[in-house]
């Protein structure tokens, strides 16, 4: 009888700790996690960020490249050098051509 009651406290002691080693492995599973949640956010608001920054030089960029186009006129071609042209030839496809492969022909 003593036997048994041993063995029966042996299990429940193996038990217990078998349950402890578990939860304390799934509490550092979780943390583990939290932590890599919370460095997905970081990383998530850091690059916002980054790109909040790039929006405003892109439009930055488009406002200087709008001012450049537009002051460029007729006049200033011509103090770079650029003439009219004269004898103005276009290429120009027959009527019967096609852009795709036609093989009945």
């Amino acid at each position: 009888m003593k036997k048994t009651i041993y063995q029966q406290l042996h299990k429940e002691k193996i038990l217990f700790w078998l349950l402890a080693m578990v939860i304390t492995a799934f509490f550092i599973l979780y943390m583990f996690l939290v932590n890599g949640a919370i460095q997905n956010v970081v990383a998530r608001e850091e690059i916002e960020n980054n790109l909040a920054t790039l929006n405003a030089e892109v439009s930055e960029l488009e406002f200087e490249y709008i001012a450049l186009k537009n002051s460029i006129t007729i006049q200033y071609a011509y103090e770079r050098g650029f003439e009219e042209a004269e004898n103005i030839t276009f290429a120009r496809r027959g009527a019967g051509s096609n852009l795709s492969f036609n093989p009945s022909e």
